[in-house]
């Protein structure tokens, strides 16, 4: 059985890791789109621009997936490495993000969702700079967003929730425990079991279709993410049911061919079987960071493997559905295993996704100003390399 399309995926000979070439990429970058910036950010990417639903899409954003906001949370982790020096506090950064944001949203209207909307960049806001005005619009977003009927990561709860796990964590304010809890409930209330597979699924009420995603990106894995990170703040019986629910699901939902394994895109028909963060085995290993389920380990490995086998995406870079997204998903299986097999598998990765990326940049002649679609999830990636350690997902596990 093949777990991968071969097409999407390309074969690049092997190159040999190495440091002193990744800090001169990620000094470049850094200085280059630092010098690039417009008072209001960056400009979208040729290739985001060709994604865009929209015929007109906005030539600047500020959101945490492609736009200003995630930019400089990368650049914010490269200054903290020494690699280059920010022009202005994080506070100041921001909250100039969250002023240009509610002047010109690129989704159209100021909307919730944490990858795309304003509640990621409230959350960065009120962890860099403590503000109760704006801790009092975050929290009515989150509750307002809790039965949101995509119930996914992108747009709903699973996405908005992560504003009050942050603020919680960071301060461990019951007020953000409690929204917490409210968006997880609901979560739960939609949590149903198919009786076909055998499996708790979500229904996903998205872009005018009702499908079962399986993936971190829309699906079943992204939703799984926040309720472990907030195990702790749900009942025992709740923490007992999520254990068993989520074991019963990666078993039930994996296609399995011999040591390898991945999870289809969605459980409609036809079968969709992508590696990448967003739908497939890397999203299912990274959204399971928070769960402590040695029982899981041998299938997680399966799926680790399989990212080996396919090798860098044909996409090119970017976290959500690039090379170095994939990359990311080894260095979780690191963390977990302290198996020094998968951090050079992951480097592999990396001094691929360094040259997909570089080509790319002398194609288009820019950057692709983007975390989850680009070069700053990139460079996230590639600081990660050089540490020998997985931060986990930047927006997602940590910030800067």
């Amino acid at each position: 059985m093949i777990l991968f399309s071969p097409t999407r995926h390309v074969a690049l000979p092997p190159e040999a890791w190495d440091p002193g070439r990744v800090r001169t990429w990620l000094e470049r970058w850094a200085a280059e789109t630092l010098a690039a910036r417009d008072r209001q950010g960056w400009p979208m990417h040729p290739r985001d621009a060709d994604d865009s639903d929209d015929s007109d899409p906005p030539g600047l954003l500020q959101c945490l997936y492609l736009g200003a906001c995630g930019v400089w949370l990368a650049l914010a982790r490269v200054a903290a490495a020494g690699l280059c020096r920010l022009p202005a506090s994080l506070p100041e950064i921001f909250a100039q993000v969250l002023e240009d944001h509610a002047r010109s949203p690129g989704t159209g209207e100021r909307v919730p969702s944490w990858f795309l909307g304003e509640s990621a960049l409230l959350t960065f806001c009120c962890l860099a700079r403590p503000d109760a005005q704006r801790a009092d619009r975050l929290a009515e977003m989150i509750r307002g967003n809790r039965a949101n009927p995509t119930r996914e990561a992108l747009w709903g709860a699973p996405g908005t929730m992560l504003g009050a796990l942050f603020l919680h964590e960071a301060t461990g304010d019951e007020r953000w425990a409690e929204l917490t809890r409210d968006s997880a409930a609901a979560l739960w209330e939609s949590w149903a079991h198919d009786e076909a597979r055998d499996a708790w699924l979500w229904e996903q009420d998205l872009y005018g279709r009702r499908v079962h995603y399986l993936g971190a990106g829309h699906g079943w894995a992204g939703n799984l993410y926040p309720l472990w990170r907030a195990r702790a703040l749900l009942s025992p019986e709740q923490q007992a049911e999520l254990r068993a629910r989520t074991l019963q699901g990666l078993d039930r939902l994996a296609v399995i061919d011999g040591d390898l394994a991945n999870w289809p895109a969605q459980t409609e028909p036809p079968p969709k079987l992508l590696v990448q963060w967003c739908h497939g085995a890397p999203g299912m290993i990274t959204s399971l960071r928070h769960a402590e389920l040695p029982e899981a380990l041998p299938l997680l490995l399966q799926g680790a493997r399989l990212i080996v086998a396919a090798g860098p995406l044909a996409k090119g870079v970017g976290l959500c559905h690039g090379t170095d997204g994939n990359g990311a998903a080894l260095l979780e299986v690191y963390r977990r295993t302290q198996d020094a097999v998968w951090l050079e598998r992951a480097r592999e990765l990396a001094m691929w996704a360094l040259a997909q990326s570089e080509a790319e940049r002398r194609r288009a002649g820019q950057w692709r100003y983007s975390l989850w679609t680009g070069d700053a999830g990139l460079a996230c990636f590639l600081l990660d390399c050089l540490d020998g350690q997985s931060r986990g997902m930047p927006g997602l596990d940590s910030l800067w």
